[in-house]
This record gives structure tokens, C-alpha cells and sequence, in this order.
């Protein structure tokens, strides 16, 4: 399973731009998410600058500084009724540009022309010239509530259930040559004030510094008789039984519907930034390959995948997914949930999940 680390730097940069930009060992690689697969790009190169030219869309305007081997900047900026990408160069390069679809998005790679290569040098010392390691993915897991908010209470209590989790799949990730972070590592809140506890650990996922987030969650029914796996993406709520756990899931009562109304205004901007649109194809795609997985190893039935106006999620600009492992409440697979061999394959589900999404590189190519 390690293979994935030579992918994984391939898709290292998961910075939320237009484009996405990312500096790998003898390259430069744009990534352009785009919003339907009539979008028509022209490029051309003039002098010490490449030019790619959309029309159709509107993104923010950004000015990213690169300063690889290939790259100087990237600028983008409105024109007209599209936008334009001005990538200043440090020589010629030459362009390799292929489209993918399922999200689409163009990628080009930019290399040195070898005209423009430094001069032969000595052969370098094979020991003090290897090429750097790629770097560690990054993996934010949050163990839902914690402290004063016990969230579900049936066969189990959610809060420690969810924790023995994290712990147990951060041990494995680390197996695997993850770097893993925990927005609690213990029993505790990170504050007594619910919006402002869901606020800290939404914050932690709008970091260039985390590659996925993962809120691991025990599920429940008024009925007490649903049993198997469910994950959450952020958006739209789509129907009554979703808002209704959404609501329960940012703080129940007057206070979860005021947060995910909060919520829904986030996702309502997600309908007209290209971005944000990508990275939610991005979770929506992590939470499938979690769901099935996790299926997979515990038998639990996958439930399936769907878009909240979940707070914790708001912030994310990276794939981001909360995670239902099961029902607390439900007389068989709450009391599985209550033994810690099957918390273990808990924890190996998720763990298949989230090597499956590296490995297939799915938001970077």
C-alpha cells in the first residue's frame, strides 16, 4: 500500500486556486478545475510569458507567486465574460496539456526545454544529490464532541467511541507513512460553547498544511431501528431526513438549526465559485470510497453519501467528509460498536478508504 506516496507527489498541492498549483521534481504542474466540459481553453506562449485564456467562467482574481525552476508566477484575471491565466516563465518550456473528466479539469506540465538547461556539470554525488523525499500527506481527524457534549447516548456513548477510533486509525495511518493531526487527542471540548467548539474544528481544515479532514461521528434514529454507514459531504441538504441530522449533528435544537443556517448561506456561494465547486466533487468522491470501504470491512450497510450544511465542514478547502460509522442506538450494532475488535475494523475501513483516494489521486492527476 505505500505505492501511493509516488502518486501522492504528484498531487501534493491542494491549495484551493485557479489554478491549482504544484511544484514537483524536474516539472511544474497547473491544474485547472473547470465547471462543465464545454469550457474551451486556448493557450499560447509569448516570449517569457504562457497565456491560457477561458471563456465562459469567472474566478477570483489571484496573483501566486511560484518561483520553481519553470515558474516565476501565476496570475489570473478577469476579462470580459471569461478569464485569463498569465504564467510568467524563467525560459522556454515546453507544455504538455491533457484533459481529464470526472471532475474535469485541464492539467499542464511544464518542463525546461533542453536548450535551456544549466551546463553540464561534474556527475553529482549520488549520495548528496537525491532527489528529496515527496512529502508526507497530511490527514486532520476529528473525533465529533468531547468533553461536556457526549453527542448520541444508547448502546454507547458517541464521544468515546469515536475517539478510541481516531486513535486506532491514527495508528494506522502512521503505519502507512501518514503524518496524522487530532482536533482531540483526549476527552474534552475545545469549547463549552458549541458554535465556537464546531468553529475551532472547522478552522483547523482551512489549512494549506492539511490534505484531508475526517469527523468521525456514531449515528442515531428517533426510531432506534436504522443500522449502517453514512458520510457526509458539505452542501445542500437535499431532503427533510438529512437536515434533520444535520441540524442534530451542529448542536440539535434552536441552536443547530441558527448554525446550519449559517451553514447553508456557505453553500449557497459554493453554486457560483468553479473552486469550491471542485473540491466539493473532491469530498463528495472521498466519501464514497469511505462509505464502501468501511462497508466493506465491518459488513454494515452503506447507507450512502450525502451533501449537509454540516458547520464543522464549512471552512474546508481541502476533501472533507463527516462520517457516520453506525447507529449507537440500534440493539445489535450498537453493542458492536461498544466492542473494541470491531472498533478496530472500524478503523481498518477508514483506513482502506483513505489509501484508496491517495492512491487514485482523484483531485490532481
Amino acid at each position: 500500500m505505500r505505492v501511493f506516496l509516488l502518486v501522492f507527489a504528484l498531487v501534493w498541492n491542494l491549495a484551493l486556486a485557479f489554478p491549482r498549483v504544484g511544484v514537483h521534481e524536474g516539472f511544474t504542474r497547473l491544474v485547472f478545475d473547470l465547471p462543465k466540459a464545454e469550457i474551451e481553453p486556448s493557450l499560447s506562449q509569448e516570449q517569457d510569458q504562457l497565456i491560457v485564456v477561458f471563456k465562459g467562467i469567472k474566478v477570483a482574481p489571484l496573483d501566486q507567486v511560484v518561483n520553481s525552476p519553470e515558474v516565476v508566477s501565476v496570475q489570473t484575471v478577469s476579462e470580459g465574460e471569461g478569464v485569463r491565466v498569465v504564467v510568467r516563465l524563467k525560459g522556454p518550456v515546453e507544455a504538455k496539456v491533457v484533459r481529464y473528466t470526472d471532475p474535469e479539469r485541464l492539467v499542464v506540465d511544464l518542463t525546461l526545454k533542453k536548450e535551456a538547461a544549466s551546463p553540464a556539470k561534474p556527475a553529482p554525488d549520488p549520495v548528496r544529490n537525491r532527489p528529496p523525499k515527496p512529502p508526507k500527506p497530511v490527514v486532520l481527524l476529528d473525533p465529533g464532541h468531547g468533553g461536556i457534549d457526549p453527542g448520541m447516548v444508547g448502546h454507547v456513548v458517541e464521544k468515546e467511541v469515536v475517539l478510541d477510533v481516531a486513535l486506532r486509525l491514527k495508528r494506522l495511518l502512521e503505519r502507512e507513512g501518514i503524518e496524522v493531526r487530532l482536533t482531540r487527542d483526549r476527552d474534552m471540548h475545545l469549547s463549552p460553547d458549541k458554535r465556537e467548539d464546531l468553529s475551532r474544528r472547522a478552522s483547523m481544515a482551512d489549512s494549506s498544511q492539511v490534505n484531508l479532514f475526517i469527523s468521525i461521528h456514531v449515528n442515531a434514529t428517533p426510531t432506534r431501528t436504522a443500522q449502517g454507514v453514512e458520510v457526509f459531504y458539505f452542501g445542500r441538504a437535499q431532503d427533510a431526513r438529512v437536515l434533520s441530522q444535520v441540524i442534530r449533528e451542529n448542536g440539535g435544537g434552536e441552536l443547530g438549526k441558527r448554525l446550519t443556517q449559517e451553514a447553508c448561506t456557505v453553500a449557497e456561494r459554493i453554486l457560483s465559485d468553479i473552486v469550491a465547486q471542485a473540491n466539493q466533487r473532491y469530498s463528495q468522491r472521498l466519501a464514497e470510497t469511505l462509505g464502501r470501504h468501511l462497508s466493506q470491512v465491518t459488513g454494515s450497510p452503506y447507507r450512502g453519501s450525502f451533501p449537509g450544511d454540516l458547520f464543522v465542514l464549512r471552512y474546508a478547502k481541502v476533501p472533507a467528509v463527516l462520517v457516520e460509522i453506525g447507529f449507537g442506538d440500534h440493539v445489535v450494532e450498537g453493542r458492536r460498536l461498544a466492542d473494541p475488535a470491531y472498533r478496530e475494523r472500524v478503523a481498518q475501513g477508514l483506513l482502506a478508504g483513505i489509501l484508496t483516494f491517495l492512491a487514485n489521486g482523484a483531485y490532481a492527476r
